[in-house]
């Protein structure tokens, strides 16, 4: 662990909890809780198309989501404590029954997999990187209604 990270580095719990918390809006719509998670001038990295930076950018996206998949919901396969950075394996799941991305809803189950490193300093979340399986989302919102949901991968 480099001096820096010994400087930012919070009890290990603490902060597991903490990036846990930045989920809950997902599935609650209740956003906020990012105004005690996430600092004021948090990063997130790389924004959605229209997407403003900071915690107001994140807000309107989960309820671009929720409106999208109202039974919107993230089951973490893993959360990892290193320093002041917490990876998260997920995957998300939801019913489409809102526009999403250019597609009118389907009544499709979809899940998808993602991946987030959210960075801890002064117990906020200073900066998120991300990566969405979005190719497998669009795909299976092109799929037949009867096309198998891609398996679990955890």
């Amino acid at each position: 662990m480099n001096a820096t990270n010994q400087q930012n580095a919070t009890d290990p719990t603490a902060t597991e909890d903490l990036v846990r918390a930045f989920y809950e809006p997902f599935r609650t719509g209740d956003t906020t809780t990012y105004d005690e998670v996430l600092a004021d001038d948090w990063l997130d990295l790389p924004l959605a198309p229209g997407q403003q930076q900071g915690p107001a950018g994140m807000a309107a996206q989960i309820a671009l989501f929720r409106h999208a998949m109202p039974d919107y919901t993230v089951e973490h396969q893993d959360v990892i404590v290193q320093g002041d950075e917490v990876a998260v394996r997920n995957t998300v799941s939801g019913t489409h029954q809102g526009a999403f991305m250019g597609h009118e809803p389907t009544g499709k189950r979809i899940e998808m997999r993602t991946m987030d490193v959210h960075q801890v300093r002064d117990g906020k979340i200073v900066t998120t990187w991300h990566l969405e399986d979005f190719a497998g989302l669009m795909a299976q919102l092109s799929a037949a209604a009867d096309a198998p949901v891609p398996a679990a991968w955890g």
